[in-house]
């Protein structure tokens, strides 16, 4: 193309441009728009990690930015639209020593002074988060969403998690919602970094829930069941909580359980890097908290205490990590290689020659200093107590956690979260080194987000 066609078409686009320019402002009047920025810094350091003397201490240090907007756009005739962008990019620094990336990305030591990450420069993170249309009938309090949405679910990371398909949600009762979803494919965020990554899951999800919430003069009474199926991986999931909520105290209880199927678990977990194995089938997850906040008697001190259990051959009833799951703490649940803890029916998936019991008791305890300012702290005890059956022989892993926390409101739209975890973890049996009985992990978290 010549100057004389080069510069005619950028007359015509600017001519374009301008005479657009009034149409495109009536275009975006109304739409409603929100999200957050956040910032997440976190330091983990180890002792003997992996129960490895010789394994490195100094562990990993990790910048995460992440912004997210949602556009909503108002309905027209029922319908209305839903846009969703994000932009997700991770540093890691390894305080100073950087790391060395095999062919397939995973790491191998840290002696190049390399990290993975262009930190805040990096453009290719940038992505839909949500895309759908939601319609609103005229004749029933019903929503029905079609397209990419949240997977607002209790087994979920609701911030996170994404499915692609269409969900129900009726309000006709009263006190009452009624909930069924169907998803061809959907992703999981403790997935998507593992090989391959930033791949979807293609097996059909299903679910149905019954969601209730009661008011009376002596408080409210609040109920929610919720039944999955997936396809050749899960056979079915339910998950229940029943809770008492008045204004000086509560009472909730959570039991989840979950039975899938032995070969199509082991398919997932070889194809996320993991070794293929016949895999126990049955989980549960019991859950009682008792908690009382003394905000109205200005005093402003709160305090939750709790026990986790299960009874079947494992635990691993969510799809996220955490999910909903009623607990305290920040990492005793997502260190796997000590604990051998992990409530995902993927990433706690155990072969069939073990089984695990847990138990554990939490408290949280937290008191307002401030209006904005919050300082807090939970302390959790544990026991996984792991059964090799051809072996008959039982590891006992003991645990325990504390993490002082501080949540500071700098004002109606920016928060700093901060905590510091302290997990000792313990283990039965003799060891000839370089392993050993124990390992220690201590992870420093900062998050500031910016929700506008």
């Amino acid at each position: 193309m010549d100057i004389k066609s080069s510069l005619s078409l950028v007359g015509l686009l600017a001519l374009a441009a301008n005479a657009n320019a009034q149409s495109l402002e009536e275009a975006i009047k109304g739409i409603d728009v929100s999200g957050f920025l956040r910032y997440e810094y976190e330091d983990n350091r180890f002792k003997n990690p992996q129960f490895n003397k010789d394994g490195e201490k100094s562990g990993d240090v990790e910048h995460t930015w992440h912004a997210e907007a949602e556009f909503k756009i108002p309905a027209s005739e029922n319908i209305a639209l839903n846009l969703g962008i994000y932009y997700e990019n991770s540093q890691n620094t390894n305080h100073g020593k950087g790391v060395d990336l095999n062919e397939d990305g995973t790491i191998e030591n840290s002696e190049s002074f390399l990290g993975y990450g262009l930190g805040s420069g990096k453009d290719n993170s940038f992505g839909v988060s949500t895309f759908n249309a939601v319609i609103t009938p005229d004749s029933t309090s019903t929503n029905i969403t079609l397209g990419k949405m949240r997977l607002d679910t209790p087994l979920n990371d609701v911030g996170e998690d994404r499915g692609t398909g269409i969900l129900f949600v009726n309000s006709d009762l009263p006190s009452v919602s009624l909930v069924a979803g169907a998803f061809d494919s959907w992703a999981l965020d403790d997935t998507k970094d593992d090989l391959p990554q930033e791949t979807s899951i293609t097996k059909p999800l299903y679910l149905l829930a019954g969601i209730g919430n009661w008011e009376f003069d002596f408080g409210n009474v609040e109920s929610q069941l919720w039944y999955f199926h997936i396809d050749d991986i899960v056979d079915s999931a339910f998950f229940y909580q029943l809770g008492f909520y008045q204004d000086f105290f509560h009472l909730s209880g959570q039991y989840a359980y979950t039975q899938t199927q032995s070969s199509g678990v082991a398919t997932l977990v070889q194809a996320l890097g993991g070794a293929y194995n016949r895999m126990q089938t049955k989980s549960d997850f019991i859950s009682l908290e008792a908690g009382v906040d003394l905000a109205k008697l200005e005093i402003p001190l709160g305090l939750n205490l709790g026990y986790i259990t299960n009874t079947k051959d494992n635990f691993a009833v969510s799809l996220d990590d955490e999910g909903a799951l009623q607990m305290a703490g920040a990492v005793w649940f997502d260190n796997y290689d000590a604990t051998g803890v992990n409530f995902s029916a993927i990433g706690g998936a155990i072969n069939k020659n073990t089984e695990k019991d847990l138990d554990v008791f939490y408290a949280s305890l937290s008191y307002d200093l401030l209006e904005n300012l919050n300082i807090g702290i939970d302390y959790v005890n544990g026991k996984n107590k792991v059964k090799d059956i051809p072996n008959r022989t039982t590891t006992d892993i003991d645990f325990y956690e504390i993490t002082p926390n501080l949540t500071w409101g700098y004002n109606e739209n920016l928060e700093i979260y901060t905590y510091y975890a302290f997990l000792k973890t313990e283990r039965s049996g003799s060891y000839i080194s370089p392993q050993t009985d124990s390992e220690d992990r201590n992870q420093f978290k900062v998050e500031i987000v910016y929700a506008f």
